[in-house]
């Protein structure tokens, strides 16, 4: 075990009192953790009680000095300099078992010895008694050792909470993962896991954490009910087999995972990843077209688009583009901007409106490096096209029988406070 050591002057009722009161209390210190090694830290005024303290381990202890090293503070009413100093000491043998001891020096010595344990996670010691004065009557002597484990969890657990409102929740999962005195530390990092999951779109295991979250926020409740509902419309999906409702719990599902997947492109923006976010904004635009689509019976995700079918929707229409876009085996094949031709062909208007004023976006989009090109997205494009996104939204999805605007406020992360529970 290595024991750091703060070093002063002593107080007494004279120097002579004062040297004889720091060298039983230091000589007590070391007797009682017996350490492999001791680092003193000392200042050109303390640095001569070294011998004395050795020479009364071996006289009143019958044991011998242990190995030690001396670091000199040049100025001991220096608060950063003391810190800085133990602080760097300290780092050194973080893989050690480190006791630092803290019974003597000035103000600033003791406080930066405490804050270096707080820190470190390393116990820090005093010696204390039974006091006369102000001070320890000799023979009363004890070590009182502190450990401020609960503290520097304390400050972790903030931090944690820190990086979860910032939408880093590995990072959030990772800073809980040393924390070992506090009871709410497991709620957390259950609440931590379901939004992690979340945030990667696996809906099924982040509702499996959620509920399990006690409601710390307005919005967990909300969360909760939605994702639930997110998982049945899932499972509706797979098990009904009337086609007419199937699409319709189709439609059902992609709004959900569209306005899902609009807070996740915001997310992004938010942590200035605006490449990521511009690559899902596209994907939102793209599940826009196949929710509308899913009104007229055409599902361009799960099923194909087949040539015959939409020649008996489009009998007054002018059907060569679509024939030219037909395979062999009569299976139409359109990007995103046809998508959205053929619902204002079968009667959708504005259709044609939404993708022009998203087209500028698209473009940005295809040229960035996550697509098909090399050029970075500037911050105030993605969040532009967010918020046109968002408007288009609005306006192309208001028919679909769901409210959107409690949607998107029941698919919206919290923002938590540090709550202290019980």
């Amino acid at each position: 075990m290595l024991l750091l050591m703060t070093l002063g002057t002593g107080i007494g009722t004279s120097d002579e009192d004062a040297l004889s009161r720091l060298v039983r209390s230091c000589s007590f210190a070391i007797h009682s953790f017996r350490p492999a090694q001791v680092i003193y830290f000392c200042s050109d005024k303390s640095k001569d009680t070294i011998e004395p303290v050795h020479t009364a381990l071996s006289e009143q202890y019958g044991i011998s000095p242990p190995p030690f090293s001396v670091c000199m503070i040049s100025d001991p009413n220096d608060f950063t300099g003391c810190f800085e100093l133990l602080y760097g000491v300290a780092s050194l043998y973080h893989e050690e078992e480190v006791v630092i001891e803290a019974s003597s020096g000035t103000r600033e010595m003791i406080m930066a010895a405490e804050i270096v344990s707080f820190l470190t996670r390393n116990p820090v010691s005093h010696v204390t008694g039974e006091k006369s004065g102000g001070m320890i009557i000799p023979g009363t002597e004890r070590i009182r050792e502190m450990v401020l484990f609960a503290a520097y969890d304390r400050l972790q657990l903030h931090r944690a909470i820190y990086a979860f409102n910032n939408n880093h929740y590995g990072s959030s999962l990772r800073l809980l993962e040393g924390i070992t005195s506090l009871p709410e530390r497991d709620i957390y990092y259950t609440l931590f896991n379901a939004y992690w999951h979340w945030d990667k779109m696996d809906y099924e295991n982040a509702y499996k954490y959620l509920e399990h979250v006690p409601d710390l926020d307005l919005l967990i409740p909300l969360n909760r009910t939605f994702l639930k509902r997110l998982l049945e419309l899932d499972r509706m999906d797979d098990t009904i087999l009337n086609r007419k409702e199937r699409l319709r719990v189709r439609q059902q599902k992609y709004i959900y995972m569209l306005l899902d997947l609009l807070h996740n492109a915001k997310r992004r923006i938010d942590g200035e990843r605006y490449d990521d976010a511009l690559a899902r904004l596209y994907r939102v635009v793209e599940l826009i077209s196949q929710v509308l689509l899913l009104s007229y019976g055409i599902d361009d995700n799960e099923e194909k688009i087949r040539f015959a079918d939409l020649r008996k929707m489009l009998r007054k229409q002018d059907i060569s583009t679509y024939a030219r876009k037909s395979d062999r085996n009569g299976i139409i094949r359109i990007g995103l901007r046809y998508k959205f031709l053929l619902l204002e062909d079968l009667g959708m208007k504005g259709a044609d409106r939404w993708y022009s004023d998203l087209q500028q976006y698209i473009m940005i989009r295809n040229d960035s490096i996550l697509a098909h090109g090399l050029t970075p997205v500037p911050g105030d494009v993605a969040k532009d096209m967010w918020d046109e996104v968002r408007n288009v939204i609005t306006e192309a999805c208001n028919g679909s029988g769901e409210n959107l605007e409690e949607l998107f406020r029941s698919s919206e992360f919290p923002i938590l406070e540090n709550h202290h529970l019980e």
